[in-house]
């Protein structure tokens, strides 16, 4: 592994540690919810947080085979980038632990306001509950002892409106107090009744008469008060045991507004008190837009069906996105809250101080990290870019043809001086086997011009590339005329399939050479017998290159073989004429006829002119002419 590599996997291997120190800073704790994920973390402390992020789950065995794939990867695509692109790379890889430990802390201030926020809102929402709860407990003991009381035992109402004005005078966390008969009808008010009321239909009244217990309302605008309130019923039991008369209180909620004001939190921090049914009854900010209304229904129900407590990073109820933390507050004889308390700060607002510090630090690094772009790129550009450029300057002339180039002398020392020197070294090699080379093609082409027979140098699609006179004058073309034609257009049309199994094998490497005789077209249009010899030349690849052909003109042993074919034929003949008169032949003892192979009988003179092609002319013999005329005729 070389020095480069080696530094790429040290900053692969501080770049993935610095990814998982981010992970690590943003997950508190492993979630143990059945969301279904494979992995997950938050970004918090806080039991069941909304702010997840999604971790995809490898096995132990494939990890360091994926690690070994990126490396990989990454090594080529660096190979490819310039030297400029790489010096820059450098630079910037250097300023990498830099910016980790930067991002590092800011990640960590971040967590640190990030919790400060969710402390703080732990804090509000569990003053407000605590609060509530004091006053609850409070509210039931006084209508516990304010149900004892003979007057309201007895209805005696004017007596009973007396003692509840005192009260609500000493109380001003309450509304209004009353009391009704068994049908809800009130018959006794802290506040003067200037019309009847029944609370016959609401929920303070109904849940008191049904359990006969201290029980919750809801939200209600007070018919006296005319403020937003929630109402407590308690039931007052007759000897019978039977309902004679509930007391209802109700609560405001200014004395909370006073309890936020003392405390120092960030801007734009809000709470909201809800009741059972998601009705906002109280807020710090905006009161008039949201009191009354109830919270979005995702909202509500995450609270509904959440722990008791819980903090997380939300939308917020005016739409922002917020640290926020609730809480619960029952009744014990209840089982479903009567309020929710729900405190939020502003994300923004409570990581501002965090992102600012992180801002200065970021630029403080920005301007060290131009700073060492700038004296990478000035380093660089003198000690290996104008080297490197010079290499390649004399890499390109070398290319060029100009074998007498050298660059060693003016890039001094050090790993670039030795790669000049190899430089020079390979010049001057390459030099010389220019040389050798050129001295060898003047003697293949001196070879090839003054040989005897016809020679050539042919392309792998059958164009002549070069011939040599000998072949000129075998088919009467000049030689620029012939260079450029295919063997194609000189050879004879029967006679084109003749090389095309030979050269297939040629070019598989079956043959090293193959000879076939076959007819050529002059430029004269003459035939013109020939005898072919083809090799194949091959690369430094040993890929196929060219061929190498020698054509010798037979037409002169082709005539002596034609006429000797000739009379070979005639003498065969002959022989054959005299081969068919020997052996037995039948002839007749009488008449002297000759019996020929079909069976039927021939005159003498016919069968041997028949079977010799041999022509009679008639005469008479001395001994016949002595037996026809008798002797002495002569």
């Amino acid at each position: 592994m070389t020095r480069f590599e080696a530094r790429l996997l040290h900053v692969y291997a501080c770049t993935t540690l610095l990814r998982s120190c981010r992970a690590v800073v943003m997950s508190a704790r492993t979630c143990r919810t059945n969301c279904g994920a494979p992995r997950h973390v938050f970004v918090d402390d806080c039991p069941g947080s909304r702010q997840e992020i999604h971790l995809p789950s490898a096995s132990p065995a494939q990890r360091p085979l994926k690690d070994a794939f990126m490396i990989q990867r990454l090594l080529n695509r660096l190979v490819s980038l310039s030297l400029r692109k790489l010096l820059l790379l450098l630079a910037l890889l250097l300023a990498l632990p830099a910016v980790g430990l930067i991002v590092h802390f800011g990640l960590d201030q971040r967590h640190d306001a990030l919790q400060e926020g969710i402390v703080e809102t732990r804090k509000l929402a569990y003053s407000i509950a605590s609060e509530q709860r004091n006053l609850t407990a409070g509210a039931q003991q006084l209508v516990t002892v304010l149900g004892q009381l003979p007057q309201v035992r007895e209805h005696k109402a004017a007596a009973v409106n007396g003692i509840l004005t005192s009260v609500l005078a000493l109380n001003p966390q309450y509304a209004n107090i009353v009391i009704t008969d068994p049908t809800g009808k009130v018959w006794a008010s802290a506040l003067p009744l200037t019309k009847p009321i029944s609370l016959q239909d609401k929920r303070t009244f109904r849940n008191a008469a049904r359990t006969r217990q201290f029980s919750s309302g809801e939200y209600v605008i007070g018919q006296l008060s005319t403020k937003p309130t929630i109402g407590f019923g308690y039931p007052v039991l007759d000897e019978n045991g039977e309902v004679s008369a509930v007391i209802a209180i109700n609560f405001n909620f200014d004395h909370y507004n006073v309890l936020f004001n003392q405390a120092d939190l960030p801007a734009g921090t809000t709470f909201n008190i809800i009741d059972y049914n998601g009705v906002i009854i109280d807020r710090n900010l905006n009161p008039e837009r949201f009191i009354g209304k109830k919270v979005n229904d995702g909202v509500f129900m995450s609270m509904v069906n959440g722990p008791e407590e819980d903090s997380f990073i939300d939308v917020g109820v005016s739409g922002d996105r917020r640290i926020i933390s609730y809480t619960k507050l029952r009744l014990r004889n209840e089982t479903f809250p009567y309020l929710y308390v729900r405190a939020g700060i502003p994300l923004q607002a409570t990581l501002s101080k965090a992102a600012e510090k992180q801002f200065y630090n970021m630029a403080f690094l920005t301007l060290f990290l131009v700073a060492a772009i700038l004296l990478a790129l000035f380093i660089g550009k003198h000690c290996f870019v104008n080297r490197v450029t010079a290499l390649q300057e004399a890499s390109h002339r070398l290319a060029a043809g100009d074998l007498h180039t050298r660059v060693s002398d003016g890039l001094g020392g050090g790993e670039l001086g030795d790669l000049a020197r190899t430089f020079d070294q390979m010049a001057a090699q390459l030099s010389a086997r220019e040389k050798a080379v050129r001295e060898s093609e003047a003697r293949f082409r001196s070879a090839l011009e003054n040989a005897p027979i016809g020679m050539a140098i042919v392309s792998l699609n059958g164009t002549f590339i070069q011939v040599n006179h000998a072949l000129c004058a075998i088919l009467g073309y000049e030689k620029a005329a012939l260079e450029g034609l295919t063997f194609g257009e000189v050879t004879h049309p029967d006679d084109l399939s003749l090389d095309v199994p030979n050269v297939e094998r040629l070019l598989d490497g079956e043959l090293s050479a193959y000879t076939v005789e076959k007819r050529y077209i002059t430029k004269g249009r003459e035939l013109v017998w020939v005898q072919l010899t083809a090799s194949l030349l091959r690369d430094d690849e040993s890929a196929p290159g060219s061929f190498i052909v020698q054509i010798e003109d037979i037409s002169d042993r082709k005539k002596t073989e034609k006429e000797r074919e000739g009379l070979i034929g005639d003498l065969q003949g002959a022989l054959c004429d005299v081969r068919t008169l020997s052996g037995l032949l039948p002839i007749c003892h009488s008449c002297k006829k000759i019996r020929d192979d079909k069976g039927y009988w021939n005159q003498l003179e016919t069968y041997i002119s028949k079977h010799s092609g041999a022509m009679f002319s008639y005469s008479i013999c001395p001994d016949c002419e002595s037996k026809q005329c008798g002797p002495g005729s002569r």
